[in-house]
């Protein structure tokens, strides 16, 4: 712990200076530089010691009127306060930044508990908090701060990166490479079996898969999110990529860099995703495809072709958002299309009829 961060150790809590603060995050201090924050929370769930942040006029009224210590945000808004204030170009992540210098880390101990399974092999670096429930098999390199929370099972031949988190129950298969900084939250299985089966008339024949996963640096792997390992070659997850819970990564696809995967969404086999690709809720992709760097596709979107880079896509198939928009508008218009249609088709049945009496006369 570096001399300007202090825990008070009664309360389990981490003290730091504005000042401190505004060092980190490169924010200007308007009032008290020496006061004292220990939390970081929403303007409702502020208390006095406190840090929130507004980004918006409104929110900032709010902010004032809050039980808060301090607050981010931006040098525009005319209001007069007594409150400390963080002056940024951009409060939410400043904001951001400070929640993490003032939360502990989740199943920090420095400790290896006596009740974990580790292999006389494993490389283990310094200042490990190694929980409980913990195995750990056969040549497995773990580097320094990293912490294996409750039952978290590492297969052989695994490497962790320095600084990452492991949550309760999570499984890291054989050979799979973890950068650092990543965390992967509770029931993620890392480097699961691909679906891979050869079809003929006898039946579905099991394709070994014999790749790897590698989750590169700065990684969020959400709760009960599976990837699976290669079936020849790795399955990348790009540095600073963040996937929501629920999410399957087939076998060999390559995620890019700082990409957004939303809660329930699947990439199949072989498919490659460019940087900051952002795949909507539920949102489907179809193997050996690419997708083209800051492609977002919308919730639900099924998308079955490749892309250009910045498209925004939505529907099922997915195509340009706009062009799915107003297929949709006019779907909705459809019954009122078919009324007119009917009663156009009565009026010409009509016409037809009195030609029809005209010839006869």
């Amino acid at each position: 712990m570096s001399e300007n961060r202090r825990e008070n150790k009664e309360e389990n809590k981490i003290e730091l200076k504005v000042s401190e603060l505004a060092e980190k995050t490169d924010a200007e201090v308007v009032g008290n530089p020496e006061l004292l924050v220990d939390s970081a929370s929403g303007i409702d769930e502020s208390r006095k010691g406190s840090v929130t942040f507004a980004d918006k006029e409104e929110y900032f009224k709010e902010a004032v009127n809050s039980a808060a210590s301090v607050i981010v945000t931006k040098s525009d808004f005319q209001i007069e306060t007594e409150k400390t204030l963080l002056i940024t170009e951009h409060p939410r992540r400043v904001y951001a930044q400070i929640a993490k210098f003032l939360t502990k880390r989740p199943y920090y101990s420095g400790l290896i508990s006596d009740k974990a399974v580790i292999d006389k092999s494993v490389e283990l670096g310094s200042n490990l908090s190694i929980h409980a429930g913990v195995v750990i098999a056969e040549n497995v390199k773990i580097a320094d701060n990293s912490i294996l929370a409750p039952g978290v099972i590492i297969g052989p031949d695994v490497e962790i990166g320095e600084g990452t988190l492991l949550h309760p129950g999570v499984i890291i298969e054989r050979d799979s490479i973890i950068g650092k900084y990543v965390i992967i939250q509770s029931g993620a299985v890392i480097g699961s079996d691909g679906f891979g089966f050869a079809t003929d008339e006898n039946g579905h024949h099991k394709i070994p898969q014999q790749g790897n996963v590698i989750i590169e640096s700065e990684v969020e792997i959400g709760a009960n999110v599976t990837i699976d390992r290669g079936a020849s070659g790795p399955t990348i997850i790009g540095r600073g990529s963040k996937l929501d819970n629920l999410i399957q990564i087939g076998h060999n696809v390559e995620v890019g860099e700082e990409s957004l995967l939303v809660a329930l969404s699947g990439i199949a086999g072989s498919t490659k995703l460019g940087r900051r690709v952002i795949l909507g809720g539920q949102a489907g992709v179809v193997g050996h495809i690419k997708l083209a760097a800051h492609t977002t596709a919308a919730a639900r979107a099924m998308v079955t072709s490749p892309t250009k880079e910045g498209d925004f896509i939505s529907g099922a198939p997915a195509r340009d958002h706009r062009d799915a928009l107003k297929e949709q508008a006019a779907l909705r218009r459809l019954p009122k299309y078919l009324k007119k249609i009917r009663k156009l088709e009565k009026e010409v049945e009509q016409k037809l009829a009195e030609l029809e009496n005209l010839k006869e006369e």
